[in-house]
């Protein structure tokens, strides 16, 4: 009976550390995706790095180390016909009064092959769970984009675009609460630089419950010109989440004034009697 027993808790431990492993490797935590579409051959491929995978190469000795992800090593789109370089990641998780995520890097068409003149479409999704603060009943989530372009055609369609998430769930997928859709078009250029940048978008949300996971998500397209040097984007967005909601009328008359709203009203109808009289 007593080898029974121990049989059975043993598997019970076991059962319990199984479940344990599955909960923490579906838990993405902090995260880079990434697909490469070639429009012009309909052909796409995906990437990803996470925090700490072999492809992130972030000096430990950094400080918020632990929220940054420097892509390198192996890491290599070329074979696609455009490369994604200098890939790099900031956030300020678990957050303090605000939550924020940044993303930057290079999307360049690759020269002197085959599809050096092809269309193609970048999408680079960061997200990362566990944030904590800032909470409350509202909140506001903001995303902005710039990008410095060189060499580009200016072809219909050519554009960047950036959207961001707010996602009670905490996981890595871009769903919940949203910006709108910001976008710009990438005109024509040569060798000078073209900076570019959208206007901030917001959107209300309630930042509770937690923990909750920011979601950014950059989309390129651009369109390669068959020479060297070959069109290039040096893109950079921002996701920002704050708590607290604009205040009502009557709050600000409070506030500025330090008396409720119809004593101010009570006051000027009496100064108002006064000088009519």
């Amino acid at each position: 009976m007593r080898r029974l027993l121990g049989h059975i808790v043993s598997f019970a431990a076991v059962g319990i550390l199984l479940v344990s492993t599955v909960a923490n490797e579906a838990k993405a935590g902090y995260l880079i995706s990434m697909s490469i579409t070639d429009i012009t051959t309909s052909t796409t491929t995906t990437f990803s790095v996470a925090k700490g995978g072999p492809n992130d190469v972030t000096d430990p000795g950094t400080a918020n180390a632990a929220n940054i992800i420097t892509v390198g090593g192996t890491f290599n789109t070329s074979a696609t016909g455009l490369t994604l370089t200098g890939l790099n990641s900031v956030t300020n998780n678990p957050g303090t009064s605000s939550a924020t995520m940044s993303i930057s890097g290079t999307a360049a068409v690759v020269a002197g092959v085959s599809t050096s003149s092809d269309k193609f479409l970048v999408t680079i999704t960061t997200s990362q769970t566990d944030f904590t603060s800032p909470t409350g009943p509202a909140g506001v989530l903001a995303n902005s984009e710039s990008s410095t372009i060189t060499n580009t055609t200016g072809a219909a369609g050519d554009m960047q675009s950036v959207k961001s998430w707010y996602n009670p769930a905490n996981t890595n997928v871009a769903t919940g609460p949203t910006t709108a859709l910001m976008s710009y078009a990438l005109p024509l250029t040569g060798t000078t630089p073209m900076s570019l940048s959208s206007p901030t978008a917001t959107a209300a949300v309630s930042v509770a419950p937690t923990p909750y996971a920011l979601v950014n998500q950059v989309m390129i397209q651009i369109t390669g010109n068959g020479a060297t040097p070959n069109a290039k984007d040096v893109f950079g967005s921002a996701t920002t989440l704050t708590a607290g909601a604009i205040p009502e009328p009557a709050s600000i008359v409070l506030f500025l004034t330090g008396m409720p709203l119809p004593l101010v009203v009570v006051g000027l109808l009496r100064r108002r009697r006064r000088a009519a009289a």
